[in-house]
């Protein structure tokens, strides 16, 4: 049954839906959603489908996802058939579950912030600015501790989608004027994920990662 992603290329959630789909060299349906008040996501067909209106959302036969987190783990569950972007390791899948929620939870506040200066739609956050440098911090300090262990990844020594969820908001960092000469490793890391066979870009995701 074939992949149908309702999508917005501009949205970090969809992207990175899609940077796994194509590091898995899978082919899916792409149809284009608006996000502005009053289009493609307020239209009562999307909506009988998807109550909250959310984009990106995901079809595969009768299973409707509506969470970019929840796409990464199901596509990775079904269709990664060595079992490496969601490991079968009990632990390893525990950090990677634990990282799914932070990329879910404070590191939203990248993408308030740009869909407030790209829309102007209603920030998510009070000061997502600041929220957002603080998450930063937080994944900077995790891999320079990790580093010392000669660890590169988010979660286990090998990419994930621990690290999928997390690289849109790093990669387009520079969109709410934050820059990564404050953050050596997490550039380190992007430019690994860059690197991997399968990585497509998205506007706005810099060359210089």
């Amino acid at each position: 049954m074939a992949i149908i992603l309702y999508n917005h290329d501009l949205l970090a959630d969809a992207y990175k839906v899609r940077l796994l789909l194509s590091l898995l060299g899978m082919d899916f349906e792409r149809r284009t959603v608006g996000i502005l008040p009053g289009k493609g996501n307020d239209a009562p067909h999307y909506r009988e489908i998807n109550p909250a209106g959310t984009v990106p959302m995901l079809v595969e036969g009768d299973i409707v996802l509506t969470r970019p987190e929840a796409m990464l783990v199901h596509i990775a569950e079904r269709h990664d058939k060595g079992g490496r972007w969601l490991p079968a390791d009990p632990v390893a899948r525990a950090h990677v579950f634990e990282w799914l929620a932070f990329a879910a939870g404070e590191l939203t506040a990248t993408e308030a912030a740009r869909l407030q200066a790209m829309f102007g739609l209603a920030p998510s956050f009070a000061d997502a600015f600041a929220v957002a440098r603080t998450a930063f911090r937080l994944i900077e300090g995790h891999l320079v501790r990790r580093s010392l262990d000669g660890l590169t990844f988010i979660a286990a020594d090998y990419p994930t989608i621990a690290d999928i969820a997390i690289f849109p908001a790093v990669a387009l960092a520079a969109d709410i004027g934050i820059g990564m000469e404050e953050f050596p490793r997490l550039l380190i890391w992007a430019r690994q994920i860059h690197a991997l066979p399968g990585f497509v870009t998205m506007p706005g995701v810099r060359e210089v990662i």
